[in-house]
């Protein structure tokens, strides 16, 4: 892992990450960031906090204070968390307001339905960050698919069937 990183360049970097994720999520430029370039955390621990987030009632990005944490302790996750979610939450504000007041123009619905394939493609995007540093045998790909097919065919908590595939995956030795 890299050097500590100084509490500003915690919350710039989180900021920049909160700022151009899509729906919460943007593993893929996370791994880029935190992982690659500034390696203040690696790619475990990028995957189970990411996991984690799954599990947390709330936001799933409540693992940003995870890897704050792991980046510079607790002064980390505080500066991550403020980063990631301080200026996203005052953009969002005002783009409420500028919404609500054109929500009639059409050009809003086409904004709208412009954003749905980035939001797919980010997502996408995430999915295989994480594949790559989580199945990494065939054991584990056939475990992948089958809650990945249980989850897409059953109305099964998706808790139920992570907390399942890693108590699998460690009677397996995965």
């Amino acid at each position: 892992m890299g050097d500590l990183p100084n509490l500003w360049e915690l919350i710039l970097a989180f900021a920049r990450l909160g700022l151009i994720s899509f729906g919460g999520t943007n593993v893929a430029e996370m791994e880029r960031s935190l992982v690659l370039e500034h390696g203040w955390i690696d790619a475990r621990t990028l995957a189970n906090g990411f996991a984690l987030g799954q599990l947390m009632p709330g936001p799933n990005m409540l693992a940003v204070t995870h890897y704050g944490y792991a980046a510079a302790g607790l002064a980390g996750a505080l500066a991550a968390t403020l980063g990631f979610y301080g200026p996203t939450a005052l953009l969002s504000a005002v783009a409420a307001l500028v919404w609500q007041r054109h929500s009639a123009h059409p050009w809003v619905a086409a904004f709208r339905n412009a954003l749905l394939p980035f939001g797919g493609g980010v997502i996408l995007a995430g999915a295989l960050v994480l594949a790559r540093t989580s199945v990494t045998s065939w054991p584990a790909a056939v475990l992948a698919v089958l809650a990945f097919g249980l989850l897409w065919q059953t109305r099964v908590n998706s808790a139920v069937v992570v907390l399942g595939a890693a108590a699998v995956g460690a009677l397996l030795g995965l």
